[in-house]
């Protein structure tokens, strides 16, 4: 009976979650097939990789690392996210739709559900009781920190942290080895769907197993030991595999973060852009606070509220998780503070941590202790009200919380997938061949050089063909070599560089170059009709075969 009252109301929550999120994301939650967040790189890349991902779940599912970007390197989809975990639930939408949009918004639609669900179960755990653990699971899903964060996949797709801390705490509690085995499994499902989320919930995990140990109330270690056992080898196995390709592209590409514009402006910490907080601020002469943050990481003045009250009266609850969230919270708040008293400088260089492009991620772990810390401060509020009384209470806050959130409608780009038809036809040829497109900027111009690579990119999802073209936050010295060079086509440096790299056939996009430039660009080509052979014209565009690499090419 218990069980199920505990499903139905889990289930009822599921689909008020889902109610909100189709409310606070108008018009993304009504037009997922034609909207997203930015028409932007970053957007284009996640695409890229949904769609990458899908497709190798049918075709090298054991080699889904060697994407086909930034040839001739090895394990590029490395030098990005993988968003496989999310691609376990695109690709069904992908497969049966053919709209990366439509699958895309979806993960983001589901996973902002299921954060709210995972918040609520881990405050459960803790001792939160249920309407203050439905202020949790608000907080979390929907605090602008992460909830506008639909442009940036892997950091909206956090969901498992708190499904993997509630699993930790009860193992902790009860010592029952299926928590501990829920634990590691959501941990790899993390892993797996953002390695943004995994360092989170590593540096999360690492905190509790510390404080249980000075709270002398941890399991011993040969005890944790065996109930780890071969079922919790099996279950973080994902994890360790997943991680494998990001050392070996760290060592052998030399792709490092370095410690260049960590610091994060004081002004983030209070910045968001809902009506209510812009409100606000303008109240008080505050409107430079979002003009000059670099991110939004205001949690809302309601959760704060409450999350300072269960701090302040965490003694008289008697319980410990109070404390250790604050804590974790304080972690948070250093990781991104600015300098001089930023911890950042001083751990950024750690395994995993180096990892992180910008410090202020670290507040998606810190909204998480906050959520947590609202359930119990309401929870010491409603303590002395009637049953009824506190679910007024409760719902009150609740509308009070998705008001102060709100920022809908949401401003969004209409965008679809647009395959050139000249990349169409390559997608025809005998398999497999390695492409170059042009024109492209020079790398230094970085808004257009980006966004140019990404149109490539999607283009190469036509026939899946091995492109030297790619976008992510890392890049060989040798591919920006090479970028640079084929700026400047036609050129002898950029020809020859084709013919180093090996690529097969070179992509002229005559449409793309400005007006009156394409005259200069087609007499340039009349000079190399020795090693790049027109096979392929049509408005718009040329496809050219060069010469020197007229050969079958593999990795």
């Amino acid at each position: 009976m218990l069980t199920r009252l505990r499903s139905q109301r889990l289930r009822a929550l599921a689909v008020g979650y889902l109610a909100v999120t189709v409310l606070l994301a108008y018009p993304l939650s009504v037009h997922p097939a034609s909207r997203v967040l930015t028409d932007a790189p970053d957007t284009h890349l996640y695409l890229w990789t949904l769609m990458w991902d899908a497709h190798a779940f049918l075709h090298q599912p054991f080699s889904i690392f060697d994407a086909n970007i930034f040839y001739p390197e090895r394990h590029t989809l490395a030098y990005s996210e993988n968003l496989i975990g999310s691609a376990l639930f695109a690709s069904p939408v992908l497969w049966v739709s053919g709209n990366p949009v439509l699958a895309m918004n979806v993960v983001l639609l589901l996973s902002t559900v299921l954060c709210g669900l995972g918040a609520y179960l881990l405050a459960r755990r803790v001792g939160v009781h249920g309407w203050g653990a439905t202020l949790t699971g608000i907080v979390f899903a929907f605090a602008p920190p992460r909830f506008l964060r639909f442009d940036q996949v892997h950091l909206a797709t956090l969901q498992w942290i708190p499904f993997s801390l509630a699993f930790l705490h009860s193992y902790f509690e009860s010592g029952r080895r299926r928590d501990l085995w829920l634990a590691v499994g959501s941990f790899s499902l993390q892993a797996l769907t953002s390695g943004h989320g995994a360092v989170f919930l590593g540096v999360a995990v690492a905190g509790l197993l510390l404080f249980e140990a000075a709270s002398r109330r941890s399991i011993p270690f040969s005890t944790l030991a065996r109930d780890f056992g071969l079922p919790g080898v099996m279950l973080l196995a994902p994890a360790v595999l997943v991680f494998l390709p990001y050392l070996e592209v760290q060592h052998q590409a030399g792709l490092r973060r370095s410690l260049e514009d960590w610091s994060v402006p004081a002004a983030s910490l209070f910045a968001s852009p809902s009506h209510v907080h812009v409100l606000v601020q303008s109240f008080l002469h505050g409107a430079w606070i979002n003009e000059t943050a670099r991110a939004y990481l205001f949690p809302g003045f309601i959760a704060v509220v409450l999350a300072a009250y269960g701090v302040a009266t965490c003694r008289r609850s008697g319980l410990n998780a109070p404390v250790f969230y604050g804590l974790l919270l304080f972690l948070s708040v250093w990781l991104v503070a600015p300098s001089p008293i930023g911890l950042w400088p001083h751990v950024y260089w750690l395994p995993g941590l180096n990892l992180i492009r910008a410090p202020s991620r670290f507040m998606l772990l810190g909204l998480l202790a906050v959520a947590v810390l609202a359930g119990f401060g309401f929870d010491r509020l409603a303590e002395r009200l009637a049953p009824a009384r506190s679910e007024l209470l409760a719902a009150f806050v609740a509308v009070l919380l998705i008001g102060e959130y709100a920022t809908m409608p949401l401003g969004t780009d209409p965008y679809r997938v647009e395959i050139p038809s000249v990349d169409r036809w390559l997608a025809s040829q005998p398999h497999p061949f390695v492409v170059a497109e042009v024109p492209l900027p020079d790398p230094s111009n970085m808004g257009r050089s980006e966004r140019r690579q990404t149109v490539y990119m999607l283009a190469a999802t036509a026939g899946w063909w091995m492109t030297v073209h790619g976008y992510s936050g890392f890049v060989t010295a040798a591919n920006l070599d090479l970028y640079r060079r084929l700026a400047t086509f036609p050129s002898d440096e950029a020809v020859r560089s084709l013919e180093t790299t090996g690529v097969t056939y070179l992509v002229v996009h005559s449409d793309d170059y400005a007006p009156g430039e394409w005259p200069r660009i087609d007499a340039g080509l009349n000079e190399f009709r020795n090693r790049l052979t027109l096979v392929h014209a049509e408005s718009g565009g040329r496809v050219y075969a060069v010469a020197a690499s007229l050969r079958s090419v593999g990795r």
